[in-house]
């Protein structure tokens, strides 16, 4: 396998919002118990995917919800991730440090919402680590853009969730009917991403 080039490569968080994880959030009180167990349960991964980036010059990106009452999303959905309240911000555990790239998106893609992709082509980024909420929703919007923007993408397993696993799993099979070129290569756990880019 050809070594990965960290600098043409972006870490993508997607939504670890507070409201998306914490309970008194919105989705992470409408997904229950068992579903905030399993969003807290990919902040361990996610946190050492964010120091082995930043450690090997890998860019890090917060894609996550930011939403006013016009946006249109709220016409399907009650109000979570509101903008300029803490349940917009992200966990305290995934902190965005001096660097990272943190923008906002009211759509289910930030590629639609922000200027997400302009950011990423001016740092040269080729390569998208696809992480986060929710493997069937977000992930698969932002999966979906990157993928007809010509965007590589590699998913990382341990790093995604959904409300429920079956719905976790059938996200993954999606990106690799739908978007993976190379699965062999395009779905890793945060082990094996942190292992390449060291």
């Amino acid at each position: 396998m050809a070594a990965v080039e960290a600098g043409k490569c972006a870490l993508v968080l997607v939504d670890m919002a507070r409201d998306f994880v914490e309970e008194g959030g919105f989705i992470a009180s409408a997904g229950g118990p068992e579903y905030r167990e399993k969003a807290n349960a990919i902040i361990p991964p996610l946190a050492k995917l964010l120091d082995a980036a930043r450690k090997a010059g890998v860019s890090v990106v917060y894609s996550t919800d930011c939403h006013t009452p016009e946006d249109s999303e709220l016409q399907k959905w009650p109000p979570h991730s509101m903008k300029g309240t803490e349940w917009s911000e992200i966990v305290a555990a995934l902190a965005p440090q001096s660097g990272d790239l943190v923008i906002p998106k009211t759509t289910y893609s930030g590629f639609q919402s922000s200027d997400l992709e302009d950011q990423l082509r001016a740092r040269g980024i080729e390569t998208l680590y696809i992480t986060g909420l929710h493997t069937d929703c977000c992930c698969r919007h932002t999966s979906g853009d990157a993928f007809q923007k010509g965007f590589d993408l590699v998913w990382v397993t341990d790093a995604l969730q959904a409300f429920s696993d079956e719905a976790h799993e059938g996200g993954l099979e999606y990106f690799k009917v739908w978007y993976a070129t190379d699965p062999a290569r395009q779905f890793k756990t945060s082990d094996q991403v942190a292992t390449d880019w060291a």
